[in-house]
């Protein structure tokens, strides 16, 4: 079903971990994440692993919000433009991906610069979202719950274990959810 719609959409089939993505050491992270909201009346979440505090997400803006996003590793923000949510690394100041909003309500495309593709699809009501390859094997899973989706555990599976995005992966997804979807 994911391959059909790539197709339709005329993307190219890549792989997702070719040898130019490992030009980075990806972050190692371990145990489970979560991710919960540090206030009742704020737009600032913490992605935690345990009782640590491992990254930091901050929307501004009640549609379409602006999110800055925050590692141990560095700092990116996520800015719509039009119907694209661009990702942008501060140090340097550079464009990293963009994800395309126009491909359903549900999800959209995840562009790198070097042609890899991930899918973002989501499912409100069963409260379950993930990054997937091409192909349809998922790399990092959500799955939140709560009043307006307020926490969620996260998933990384085999795959996403290996990307060298992974730091700013988990937090551009929980900025979907909350944010755009």
């Amino acid at each position: 079903m994911i391959a059909e719609r790539i197709e339709a959409h005329r993307l190219p089939h890549l792989e997702l971990l070719s040898p130019q993505a490992h030009r980075s050491t990806p972050v190692r992270f371990s145990g489970d994440f979560s991710c919960v909201k540090t206030g009742i009346l704020d737009s600032r979440y913490e992605i935690r692993t345990g009782d640590r505090c491992i990254a930091t997400v901050q929307l501004s803006g009640l549609f379409r919000p602006t999110v800055s996003a925050t590692t141990g590793e560095g700092a990116w923000f996520f800015e719509p433009v039009e119907r694209s949510l661009v990702v942008r690394s501060q140090h340097p100041l550079r464009d990293v991906a963009t994800v395309d909003l126009g491909f359903s309500d549900q999800g959209g495309i995840l562009r790198f610069p070097d042609g890899r593709v991930l899918i973002f699809s989501s499912d409100f009501w069963r409260g379950c979202a993930e990054f997937q390859t091409p192909s349809g094997d998922p790399v990092v899973r959500f799955r939140f719950h709560g009043m307006f989706r307020p926490s969620a555990e996260i998933d990384v599976l085999e795959g996403g274990r290996k990307l060298p995005e992974l730091s700013w992966l988990l937090m551009l997804g929980w900025s979907l959810i909350v944010g755009y979807l």
